[in-house]
């Protein structure tokens, strides 16, 4: 066999360029995230399951979750502007990874559903200097199942945030 008719036998294979070039883009991706506001706020809306498209949200999802965004979230019994009670006792809590994953989760979604009543959940993330804050309707629709009712989706001033967690007036 001469040189060739190796290198006609040696094809390039489709799908390995398709997965190379998807793990390009997922660098370049990560590696934009700290320099251009749009990349972070794209995936912060992604931790929320806030995506503005179903196809926006395909392309992001073979990207490696960020575990360097700050992610808190608070679960109420009563929605926020029904009643303010005298002595706030709100304490948001802190999770690692997807706050969204508090109900998507099954041991947190029962948890949180299995006595069959509404819950209110507020999340936030956080990544140099942008805050996204989520609220959300949780209704359980019985059989271990709920609907997920996404009131807002929308980036504060941190500060505020702050403001409201440390229960100051």
């Amino acid at each position: 066999m001469d040189g060739n008719e190796q290198n006609s036998e040696r094809r390039r294979d489709p799908l390995f360029v398709a997965i190379l070039l998807a793990v390009c883009g997922a660098s370049i991706w990560l590696l934009l995230l700290p320099f251009f506001s749009t990349v972070a706020r794209i995936s912060l809306k992604r931790f929320h399951l806030a995506t503005e498209s179903f196809p926006l949200w395909c392309v992001q999802a073979p990207i490696p979750s960020m575990y360097n965004f700050g992610n808190q979230y608070e679960i109420r019994d009563l929605p926020e502007d029904l009643i303010t009670p005298v002595l706030d006792s709100r304490r948001p809590r802190y999770i690692n990874h997807y706050p969204s994953r508090i109900v998507t989760f099954a041991n947190g979604r029962y948890a949180l559903l299995q006595p069959g009543q509404d819950r209110w959940l507020t999340y936030w993330s956080s990544y140099r200097g942008q805050k996204l804050e989520t609220k959300v309707h949780i209704k359980p629709l019985g059989n271990g199942r709920f609907e997920y009712v996404r009131q807002s989706s929308e980036f504060i001033d941190p500060k505020d945030v702050d403001f409201v967690l440390s229960g100051a007036n």
